[in-house]
């Protein structure tokens, strides 16, 4: 409940207006709506330089006890008012009060609060960035109102600080609270906007949370500040970096909850793949036997049988046992655990060794190979198992041009890793492809088992590896990544 409202109650009356006059002119504090069955009545204090004068709706004068309570509660009030706004906008967002706002709300909130108080004529919050040593707009507000165009050109904007300004705000911070000595800044964040020249400078308080300068907060008054405009500002300033800190919080709580959400069901998923490759590769194991017998008799009857319309059959039959082999393989291949053995490996024999195998391709095809590595590049791994990698992802290349391409094949060793790109003329992977390119089974190809890319990545994490991949300008780069060691 606010306090005018207390007031009312107490008093018996409704306050309709509260006017303050001082050598600034006059402000008006608070407004409302009469009562129309009552009559007007007013009441005018001095206090100090400043006069208040108080109007109220109500069947007869106040006592001069009620006016006295009423003086001192409304003098409480105006002290405090923006305080208080900020408090109702916040128990009127159920965002906010639940901890789910965004900052950029936390601090429109805020500022607004300070500038509908009556207190301040204009506020704003900027952002500190330590890596660059600048203050990033957030948001500003004023009386009258900026444009969106103005706010916008106020968040893009960026101001440079020293260290020296930076010490200070930390300083000022863990200061006790001295209100008659405040941070003061000269008009360079305002005018930059409005193209008006300020009388008074801009008071700047941290927001800090231990050591960490995370932004500050920056207020501008007609009126020569006094101690209810520092104490505001420096409260707000707390109080904002409260709120600020409670929904980074609870960010961080809501991410690590949906990061261990994702963990549980990936780790969910593994245990049944691994139990479901179980099954495969028993099944795998138990259909090879038969399958090769299965191929030998159809060849066989391609031999023997004249009937066109059988030989034709018979070889189908052969393809298709072939085809299946191939599967069987390539699903034993992935289910079993294979530790490398690794050696030193020169990576140029390697390669010359596999460019042998794609000769006639090559040039039925028109492909080229294009190898530039030294003679004194090299790598630890298996070597089986790296030319079954690296033949699997030169021929997913030559199949991907289809014809007159070339396949580029690099070597890099940086940041203790050793690294071969393999790279292609086609025309690349298509970005909807890209996401289920290493799940097994998973094959844009009529005659491919899905096998292939999971198998080379599965071998690349045995070595404590990786298989990677992206699109370039001209085609698709897979790049195989090993840890350099030393045997």
């Amino acid at each position: 409940m606010k306090l005018i409202e207390i007031i009312n109650r107490r008093c018996n009356c409704r306050i309709t207006k509260v006017v303050i006059y001082n050598n600034f002119g006059e402000r008006t504090a608070y407004a409302d709506a009469p009562i129309d069955y009552c009559d007007e009545f007013s009441t005018e204090i001095t206090l100090n330089n400043t006069k208040m004068v108080i109007s109220y709706s109500a069947d007869s004068p106040l006592s001069k006890d009620n006016i006295s309570l009423m003086t001192d509660l409304i003098d409480v009030y105006v002290e405090n008012r923006a305080t208080w706004e900020i408090e109702e906008h916040v128990s009127k967002s159920p965002d906010i009060f639940a901890g789910r706002a965004t900052l950029d709300e936390m601090v429109r909130v805020t500022t607004n609060a300070l500038v509908y108080s009556n207190l301040f004529d204009k506020a704003a919050v900027m952002f500190f960035n330590e890596k660059l040593m600048e203050l990033r707009g957030i948001y500003l507000t004023s009386i009258p109102a900026y444009t969106e165009k103005q706010v916008e050109e106020f968040r893009n904007k960026r101001v440079p600080i020293s260290k020296e300004l930076c010490t200070k705000l930390l300083e000022y911070h863990a200061a006790d609270n001295n209100y008659d000595n405040h941070l003061e800044l000269e008009d360079k964040i305002f005018y930059s906007i409005d193209k008006i020249k300020l009388e008074n400078s801009l008071i700047i308080v941290p927001m800090v949370t231990g050591n960490k300068l995370y932004g500050v907060l920056i207020t501008y008054s007609k009126e020569k500040y006094n101690i209810t405009h520092t104490f505001t500002t420096r409260s707000t300033a707390r109080l904002l970096n409260t709120m600020m800190m409670a929904v980074i919080s609870n960010q961080k709580y809501e991410y690590t909850t949906a990061f261990y959400k994702e963990i549980e069901a990936e780790m969910r998923s593994k245990q049944s793949l691994v139990t479901l490759g179980n099954y495969v590769a028993t099944i795998a194991h138990e259909v090879k036997n038969p399958l090769i017998s299965i191929g030998g008799f159809a060849k066989r009857l391609m031999k023997a049988v004249t009937n066109d319309d059988l030989k034709r059959m018979a070889g189908i039959i052969a393809t298709e046992s072939i085809r299946l082999e191939h599967l069987t393989e390539d699903i034993l291949s992935f289910s079993r655990k294979r530790p490398p053995q690794k050696e030193k490996i020169n990576l140029l024999e390697l390669f010359d060794d596999i460019k042998l195998l794609f000769e006639t391709r090559m040039n039925e095809s028109n492909f080229k190979l294009d190898i530039k590595i030294g003679k004194d590049d090299y790598i630890y791994a298996d070597k089986d198992q790296i030319k079954q990698v690296v033949v699997n992802l030169i021929a997913n290349a030559m199949n991907a041009m289809e014809s007159d391409g070339t396949v580029t094949i690099e070597y890099e060793e940086k940041d203790n890793k050793t690294s071969i790109m393999i790279s292609d003329t086609g025309p690349g992977i298509p970005l909807e492809v890209m996401p289920n390119l290493f799940k097994p089974f998973f094959t844009t190809s009529s005659s491919g088992t899905g096998l292939g890319l999971p198998i080379c990545r599965k071998i690349l994490n045995n070595h404590n590896g990786d298989l990677t991949v992206y699109n370039s300008k001209n085609g698709a780069v897979f790049t195989i990544t090993l840890p350099v060691e030393n045997i």
